[in-house]
């Protein structure tokens, strides 16, 4: 009898959780980590050689990313440096982000954070080289994803023979949302 209470609770929760919402864990990630994480990073810096043989380098600075519903941008300033000329401009990207659902990792890369590089030599605009900035943006950015650390439970109810309850996962879902990432997981429970 109450094993039988015991799982039609179980059934009842799950049932609330579905109805209300679609799903029952979820992790937030903040820009303001990711943020921290890049500025203990420091500067990233590069050299190249361009267009008529021009050899420059380069050095990004205060990069930051910006979760908005739906999106997740990456912005940073860039100077470049020729033996005659210093360039500073802002160079704007996209992160890319995805949920492993079986390392349970969320991962984060930079990605698409383009920025030609123009001199102006005697009164000519001339383009030294396109700089993808993402690229240099290593190691990626890694978290733990929602999933529960127990894929079965033993319940004692008392009398009767412990039961186990199976745990699985689904419903997987990324949502950017102001200033954060949440990563969401529905979990379902079954008597084993």
């Amino acid at each position: 009898m109450r094993k039988t209470l015991f799982l039609l609770l179980i059934a009842l929760t799950g049932a609330m959780l579905s109805s209300a919402s679609a799903q029952s864990v979820s992790v937030i990630i903040t820009e303001k980590t990711i943020n921290d994480f890049l500025a203990a990073m420091g500067p990233v810096k590069g050299k190249g050689q361009g267009a008529r043989r021009i050899k420059y380098s380069w050095t990004v600075t205060s990069p930051t990313i910006d979760f908005e519903p739906g999106t997740a941008g990456f912005m940073a300033n860039i100077k470049v440096k020729t033996k005659i000329i210093t360039l500073t401009d802002k160079v704007k990207g996209r992160l890319k982000i995805d949920y492993d659902a079986r390392t349970n990792k969320i991962k984060m890369q930079v990605v698409e954070a383009k920025f030609p590089v123009y001199i102006n030599v005697f009164g000519t605009k001339v383009k030294l080289a396109t700089l993808d900035i993402g690229k240099y943006y290593k190691p990626k950015f890694e978290f733990n994803g929602p999933e529960p650390v127990q894929k079965t439970v033993q319940v004692d109810i008392g009398g009767d023979a412990p039961i186990n309850i199976g745990v699985t996962v689904s419903g997987r879902e990324i949502r950017m949302e102001k200033d954060q990432l949440r990563v969401s997981v529905r979990l379902s429970y079954a008597a084993l």
